[in-house]
């Protein structure tokens, strides 16, 4: 039986959305957000009764995405930093990251403000 189990973390950071796209409207001025990040991955249970310390994840989240991404500008990472293009990134990362695990990355949901969210999902967990 595969379980899943979760993890949240936040950033800080701000952006800028391209001036020249009316479409983009307030975002187009310079503007931060305090990023919350859930990440989800799933396995078996090992011998030690869990998927993954919670410890073990912590760490390699924040190595991969929040010691990069916290109080930066990210318009210095992505030509149009939106949350979609932030979050396919990050589930990207991860997923590489944790390919080598006995666990694998299910999905990653990054909210811009507390109501709106870009979400990216493994095609397959199995």
């Amino acid at each position: 039986m595969r379980i899943c189990i979760g993890r949240h973390f936040q950033f800080e950071a701000s952006h800028q959305l391209p001036q020249e796209h009316e479409c983009y409207g307030k975002c187009r001025h310079l503007h931060g957000h305090r990023y919350e990040l859930e990440v989800q991955i799933e396995g078996e249970l090992n011998p030690r009764g869990w998927i993954c310390d919670f410890a073990e994840l912590k760490d390699i989240v924040h190595r991969h995405v929040i010691d990069k991404f916290d109080h930066q500008h990210l318009n210095h990472f992505f030509e149009i930093p939106t949350a979609e293009h932030i979050a396919l990134w990050i589930f990207q990362t991860l997923q590489k990251a944790l390919r080598d695990k006995e666990y694998q990355l299910v999905k990653i949901r990054l909210y811009e403000t507390e109501k709106n969210y870009a979400e990216v999902c493994a095609l397959n967990s199995e």
